[in-house]
């Protein structure tokens, strides 16, 4: 036979051959998802929790309650360990286990159904959770459920349930913790949460600990300083897998578990990816903002020397004496910062400028700014202390670099709100706001002036060495 014949009808054979095997395939469809079993909760979250009366108490739960919630955050980054957090429409629990690889079982959008008797519901430093009790060293101790009993307390039901976090900001947060005489039954705890327009306060470091210490981390986030310049814990197991990341440096919003620490409010990252910062670091200003000032970009170091307050385009000129004009920091909040305490200077007489201010494109005009006032002391037992002075100066003809002096300068220190300071050796508890201040009859390029005047000629009766802090200075057009 031509060999060219015998290839052809091997072909074919083949051909054929496929073809059987292919109309003898059967299509094999993906096993069904896992449904909810057939148990109905009898009892909720918030229901739960109501049932620990006592900090630190180990409630035994001796009847048939059943919960069910969806899981929220699981050991899937390491950054929780041996526990889940699960949800439903009345709060959040933590659920302590004693297992690892939960997230294999345990995946966020899964509902949970949780036989809750015999369990134990407690808190630890009143952050609420569910374990069992146990003896350890022959005393009481709260204790993750054993893990050769998880299924007895534990029945898994459907997936990819939708996991939504709770939009909130830090007034709505605060309050939901205000006037609760049981810190775990804030609504808020161990759910899901988002905080928008935050930013790392602290920049080019690490989310935890790298060192082979694996010391858990705390690093703040914080809001805007117009929106009361709120900061926040983000704390971080340094076995995380991301503990070595460097945290962003943009601003965004943050997605965690809300937990407490006695008093102190934490927050629990389930990966890196809950914080998405697409935005710049640097607030966003005010429509009609015409000058922004909150010293927030200055380098304070944590002990003296201090720097000098140095913002582009503004003037720091020491008219008298050596005083300056400083930028310090305290609960995270930077200022400028003048007094004359310990020079032993006859007259101190330091000037802090803006930069110039064009009003020729707004119709009205308003300025505001805070003051604090603290340490006015006296030198004779029983007398009056004796404050230092804060002038709030404008000039429209000020040259914008140099000597102050040369230029004219109006003074609008009656029009404004000065801190009353404190007589006592500290500082008052708030900053005051100046109140509005109308700048609609100027034109043209304006600067604000704020001048140190003070004196510290040791051993009078004289001094005049309180401290100032001056801050978010602001100038809206409209």
């Amino acid at each position: 036979m031509n060999k060219y014949l015998k290839i052809s009808l091997f072909a074919l054979l083949i051909t054929g051959f496929a073809v059987t095997l292919n109309s003898c395939k059967k299509d094999f469809d993906a096993p069904p998802a896992p449904a909810d079993p057939a148990i109905v909760a009898n009892t909720t979250i918030a229901a739960l929790k109501a049932l620990h009366q006592t900090a630190g108490a180990y409630d035994i739960i001796n009847d048939d309650l059943i919960i069910e919630g969806i899981v929220v955050a699981n050991d899937r980054s390491g950054n929780l360990y041996k526990q889940i957090f699960i949800e439903d429409s009345t709060g959040g629990l933590q659920i302590a286990l004693d297992a690892t690889s939960l997230y294999g079982t345990y995946p966020v959008g899964r509902k949970v159904f949780i036989k809750c008797k015999g369990l134990c519901i407690s808190d630890y430093n009143n952050t609420p959770q569910l374990g069992v009790k146990a003896t350890v060293a022959g005393l009481p101790s709260f204790e993750g459920i054993p893990g050769s009993l998880i299924n007895k307390y534990l029945v898994g039901g459907s997936l990819n349930n939708p996991v939504a976090p709770h939009v909130l900001t830090f007034a709505q947060l605060n309050a939901a913790g205000t006037g609760i005489a049981k810190p775990w039954l804030n609504r808020y705890l161990n759910t899901l949460i988002q905080l928008d327009n935050v930013a790392f306060e602290t920049l080019n470091q690490t989310y935890s600990d790298t060192s082979v210490y694996k010391s858990t981390q705390n690093r703040n986030i914080k809001d805007c300083p117009s929106n009361g310049n709120n900061t926040i814990i983000i704390r971080t197991s340094a076995y995380a897998n991301f503990a070595g990341k460097t945290v962003p440096s943009g601003r965004g919003s943050v997605q965690s578990i809300y937990t407490i620490f006695n008093t102190t409010k934490q927050l629990l990252l389930r990966d890196s990816s809950d914080v998405q910062f697409t935005n710049p670091y640097a607030c966003a200003l005010p429509p009609g903002t015409l000058l922004n000032e909150d010293f927030e970009t200055q380098n304070v170091p944590a002990t003296a020397p201090y720097n000098v307050i140095s913002v582009p385009g503004w003037t720091h000129y020491i008219q008298s004496g050596t005083t300056s004009f400083f930028a310090r920091i305290f609960s995270n909040n930077k200022y400028a910062y003048a007094s004359c305490f310990g020079t032993n200077e006859a007259n101190a007489v330091t000037w802090l400028i803006t930069n110039g201010v064009n009003l020729n494109n707004t119709a009205t005009e308003t300025l505001t700014f805070k003051t604090m006032q603290g340490y006015i002391l006296s030198t004779i037992p029983g007398g009056t202390p004796v404050q230092s002075s804060l002038k709030v100066l404008l000039s429209t003809n000020y040259t914008g670099s140099g000597n102050p002096t040369t230029a004219t300068w109006t003074d609008i220190t009656s029009q404004v709100a000065l801190s009353p300071g404190s007589t006592t050796t500290n500082f008052p508890a708030t900053f005051t706001n100046s109140g509005n201040v109308d700048l609609s009859s100027y034109s043209g390029t304006i600067y604000v002036a704020f001048r140190y005047e003070g004196a510290d000629p040791s051993g009078t009766a004289n001094d005049k060495t309180s401290a100032w802090e001056v801050d978010d200075v602001r100038i809206i057009g409209n």
